[in-house]
């Protein structure tokens, strides 16, 4: 390897360490409340690593809000949803079998992507950008939300034939379905008598929201 790779690969495992730290601090204290000096330490580089390579705290955590955007944008089950409709809309309606399926495969990826507890900070961090958004509020909703958000509501349209509009509350009652366990986590597993959620109860739960939305759209 040479001296330009080595640099290279030093600078990359830099930055992923700082931003994998940055995922956890920026979700229990925010932005605001997070030092320089203690990412560093956390992460286990130099304090002047941050600026040389992030361009400064911000630029750590617009990396940590890209990151967390894209792998929840791929855990979604988007992709695999737009070759399926694709082939499902040149019909003139979609039978009940078909539009379940469509249903579950996005609430599922959803669901997966954030209950999974590996990702429970990417949670957190996406409700503060809710709650309190920063300038890297539109990364999470040009790169995961708006997505997500304009399938879900294409796919109600074409299955009950509403407006535009009515559409999009109904996509975005179903969201909020699967938030309410993301916002609520604790309270859950304090009623379930649970320390996480695991596989089987995400799955569980994934199962009892697609019941829900399956008789909100299909029924219509």
């Amino acid at each position: 390897m040479t001296e330009i790779n080595k640099n290279i690969l030093s600078s990359e495992l830099t930055k992923e360490k700082l931003i994998n730290e940055g995922i956890k601090l920026f979700a229990l204290h925010g932005i605001n409340g997070v030092r320089t000096r203690q990412l560093a330490e956390n992460a286990g580089v130099n304090q002047s690593a941050i600026p040389y390579h992030m361009g400064g705290k911000l630029g750590v955590y617009t990396a940590v809000i890209r990151k967390i955007a894209t792998e929840l944008a791929r855990e979604s089950n988007v992709e695999i949803f737009d070759s399926q409709f694709t082939q499902i809309r040149t019909q003139s309606q979609c039978d009940a079998q078909k539009a379940e399926m469509l249903i579950k495969l996005l609430m599922n990826g959803l669901s997966r992507a954030l209950l999974a507890p590996e990702r429970e900070y990417y949670s957190v961090l996406i409700l503060r950008e809710q709650l309190e958004p920063t300038e890297n509020a539109e990364i999470i909703f040009n790169e995961f939300i708006a997505p997500f958000h304009v399938r879900l509501s294409d796919l109600v349209q074409f299955i009950t034939h509403h407006d535009k509009q009515t559409a999009i509350i109904i996509a975005h009652a179903l969201i909020g379905q699967i938030l309410g366990f993301v916002i609520a986590r604790k309270s859950v597993l304090k009623r379930l008598e649970k320390r996480e959620l695991d596989p089987s109860l995400i799955e569980q739960i994934s199962e009892q929201i697609n019941i829900l939305a399956c008789r909100a759209i299909i029924t219509q």
